[in-house]
């Protein structure tokens, strides 16, 4: 059988550019206003009545007419004998046109047909005029508009209780034999679908709607069945897996058969596979089977489609981090590369994480992205480059870095030191290598568990603390003496201290 190549190759950027210009498909649903919060209007909403629709007081005092408050002053009282008790909120009769407040009337004597005003007032002072907050007809939130919480009340106090909300729906369908639900203990062969779970999760924070699929087996009418199926209830289509070169890859085919397939495979890493078609006016992506080249996808494709057709999902953020490795790429490709960052002394800066697309830890360990852009061979150490967070900025300031090796203990430091406010994340799995990034300031500590590896800090200052582990004489936390004065550090040691870590 002749084996499947990726003759045609695009860039990512290529790839955006084919993707957001395929035209916006959404529909709309009715939804009660209070469910509608964090919804885009697909219907300008318009007030039922005016609000107020006649003069009502502002204030809590005494309707009059204005004219016969004229001079009135300390020196100068005035006593009216025709006015009109009122709450805020109440009615004005049309024969008074101002409202005294309270506070600023007496009572003359005993006479209770009688107030004294030391204050004149003009037309119109503490009266909401009918239409004074909105009028018949105005504008209260043009289509396209999310509904926030704080709009529901005025909303419904305009007339209106169901609105028209735009509606996009994905529908993401899982394919492949070897694929079992979540929940199962995989056997040897078989793969836990889960790139949907990760999916959905994901497009949700846009606002759309998420229909996943059974899965099904790499059988080319099997599949082509479900996909129109999934196209005739959704406005786009994800297709999870059957995307690379196998024999029993059959997405492309399938598209291409069903419609139009604009490219399968794109110069970049992870997430070569990756491809997209257009049928019956419906994008269709192919999502690759690996889990980090899923989430590449997700994040540079499928977002970029929702964005021009006016999703908005998670703010995108980038910081400038410093690398304590070189990161290398094959230079005609756009890699995405994982790392962890956390804020060193005045900068940030990285500790890689694997490169693998396969690796699911990968992208939990990890809370940044950078880019290598193609063209670019890679970055050196030291270099300062753009990372995109994946987490709130504030998270990097209470991180620490620990590079070197693995041992559980430090499991179990994370799991103590979150507790006291301090994520811990570590990676480069040497401890001679993390040692290295020691001697560049480029992480908080090194886990290591050979003490000859020390010789290549010099006379770089240390401080050591045993950690424990399997072999207790062994593990070590390695950090800068002038780094364990830090206050995150003397909360990471006070954590390394407890008895709830030591209980361990």
């Amino acid at each position: 059988m002749a084996m499947k190549r990726y003759l045609h190759q695009i860039t990512a950027d290529e790839a955006v550019a084919i993707i957001t210009s395929v035209p916006p498909h959404s529909s709309s649903r009715r939804l009660p206003v209070v469910h509608a919060v964090g919804h885009r209007l697909a219907e300008s909403l318009y007030a039922q009545y005016s609000v107020p629709e006649v003069p009502v007081s502002a204030m809590d005092g005494f309707a009059v007419r204005s004219s016969e408050t004229v001079g009135a002053g300390d020196q100068t009282p005035i006593h009216l004998r025709e006015f009109a008790r009122l709450n805020t909120g109440n009615v004005i009769p049309k024969e008074f046109d101002a409202v005294v407040r309270v506070e600023d009337v007496w009572f003359d004597g005993e006479d209770p047909n009688t107030i004294t005003v030391r204050k004149s007032v003009n037309p119109g002072t503490n009266v909401r005029a009918a239409g004074e907050d909105i009028k018949k007809g105005q504008l209260i939130l043009p289509a396209g508009a999310v509904i926030r919480p704080f709009d529901v009340g005025a909303i419904a106090s305009y007339g209106i209780t169901h609105v028209s909300v735009s509606r996009v729906s994905v529908g993401i369908l899982p394919t492949g034999t070897e694929l079992i639900l979540p929940g199962e203990r995989p056997q040897p062969g078989q793969v836990v679908e889960s790139n949907t779970t990760m999916a959905e999760a994901y497009l949700r924070e846009f606002g759309v709607d998420v229909v996943r699929y059974p899965p099904v087996v790499d059988n080319p009418v099997l599949i082509r069945g479900a996909l129109e199926r999934v196209l005739a209830e959704n406005d786009i289509a994800i297709v999870s897996a059957g995307s690379s070169a196998g024999t029993k890859d059959f997405t492309a085919s399938v598209i291409a058969e069903m419609g139009k397939l604009l490219f399968h495979g794109v110069a970049m890493k992870p997430a070569k596979p990756a491809m997209f078609g257009v049928i019956e006016g419906k994008p269709v992506f192919g999502l690759p089977g690996y889990p980090l080249s899923a989430q590449t996808v997700l994040r540079v494709f499928v977002r970029a489609l929702l964005e021009k057709w006016g999703w908005t999902g998670p703010a995108e953020e980038f910081v400038q981090v410093q690398l304590g490795d070189s990161i290398s790429s094959e230079g005609g490709i756009d890699e995405f590369s994982l790392h962890a960052a956390a804020r060193v002394g005045d900068r940030y800066v990285v500790i890689p994480q694997s490169r693998g697309a396969s690796v699911q830890m990968t992208g939990v360990r990890s809370n940044v992205v950078i880019r290598i852009p193609h063209g670019v061979e890679g970055f050196e150490a030291g270099d300062e480059v753009p990372a995109l967070l994946t987490v709130p900025r504030e998270e990097l300031d209470r991180t620490v870095l620990i590079a070197g090796v693995y041992d559980p203990v430090l499991d179990v430091l994370a799991e103590t030191a979150m507790k006291a406010g301090i994520r811990v994340r570590t990676g480069n799995f040497s401890g001679l290598s993390g040692l290295l990034l020691l001697v560049k300031n480029c992480c908080h500590a090194v886990c290591i568990t050979d003490e000859r590896d020390l010789a290549v800090l010099g006379d770089m200052r240390v401080s050591i603390r045993p950690l424990g582990g399997k072999e207790k004489s062994a593990v070590r936390l390695v950090c800068r003496e002038e780094m364990a004065e830090d206050p995150l550090m003397q909360r990471l040691f006070a954590a390394l201290d407890s008895a709830g870590f030591r209980s361990r």
